[in-house]
């Protein structure tokens, strides 16, 4: 039971940083910059195991403090980065555990010279900063504890490709990224990829709307099974979120975003799922 457990932290461990930004061609202007930052409680025990069974298990809580930021370098150029800062973990029945997340630093370049179909190449090496091992003891059975990482271990490097095009003050887009991961402790993990696309709408000056969708896949079989517990090996799923973000003026605004899972295209595995809310407040200049 004690292993079990463990292996339901999958969800928001891994998939947190990611999920609340899309990919675009676009890349921001020499100079600017945008920070997010935001918050997130999600509990959850609807679980789906590596081969797909569908569980219901204890609950799984987490709450995260999430950091995202854009720069423009110089022309046609961002460097961008992301981690959460704060991230707890625990089930009920056992006490919290927290730490900082894992850190993705990533480079983008725009392959296109003008903005009327923007296409953008990123490089996105993910480090492993979190906590690799983070045990939270039972509150009710001397001596029982369970291992919740705020991070995977291992290092590893997305690579991503994304197309825009905007009519108006409306916009699409749609990008691939495929992942390449290496080892925890000599055992290798299986690549992911993913494809997303994107449509926003502006319909007042101040005020922006996107909605997403994005399906993460895992190539090949699986290796080292013990991987699937608290790394994250073979973690698929399809993912859906609706965002809304104001400007209270020119540089400063908040968002709110709803996020939701399903099965298809790419089936729910090696992942614990709930719908949740987050909130954050943005800098622009």
């Amino acid at each position: 039971m004690r292993e079990f457990f463990a292996s339901l932290l999958i969800l928001t461990s891994l998939l947190v940083p990611y999920l609340a930004f899309g990919q675009s061609g676009w890349t921001r202007s020499p100079g600017s910059f945008f920070v997010k930052l935001d918050f997130l409680s999600f509990a959850a025990d609807n679980y789906f195991t590596p081969t797909g069974a569908q569980l219901s298990t204890n609950t799984f809580k987490q709450n995260s403090f999430n950091f995202y930021g854009e720069y423009g370098w110089k022309n046609r150029w961002t460097v961008i980065a992301s981690m959460p800062l704060l991230r707890q973990n625990a089930f009920d029945g056992t006490e919290p555990v927290a730490g900082i997340g894992d850190l993705q630093l990533e480079l983008k370049y725009r392959l296109t010279k003008n903005n009327q179909i923007p296409l953008a190449l990123s490089i996105a090496p993910e480090l492993p900063t979190g906590r690799r091992n983070a045990f939270s003891k039972s509150k009710t059975v001397p001596g029982e504890q369970i291992n919740l990482p705020t991070g995977d271990g291992e290092f590893n490097l997305w690579t991503t490709l994304a197309a825009s095009k905007s009519f108006g003050k409306i916009y699409v887009s749609g990008f691939g990224a495929y992942n390449f991961r290496t080892k925890y402790k000599g055992l290798g993990f299986r690549d992911l990829y993913q494809f997303g696309i994107e449509g926003g709408w502006n319909p007042l000056d101040r005020l922006w709307l996107n909605a997403k969708l994005r399906a993460q896949f895992a190539s090949g079989e699986s290796q080292h099974p013990e991987l699937g517990f608290v790394r994250g090996d073979g973690t698929t799923y399809t993912l859906v979120s609706a965002e809304a973000l104001f400007k209270f003026n020119k540089n400063w605004g908040a968002s709110a975003t709803f996020l939701t899972g399903g099965d298809w295209p790419a089936p729910l595995k090696n992942i614990y799922v709930a719908s949740y809310f987050s909130i954050g407040v943005v800098y622009e200049k």
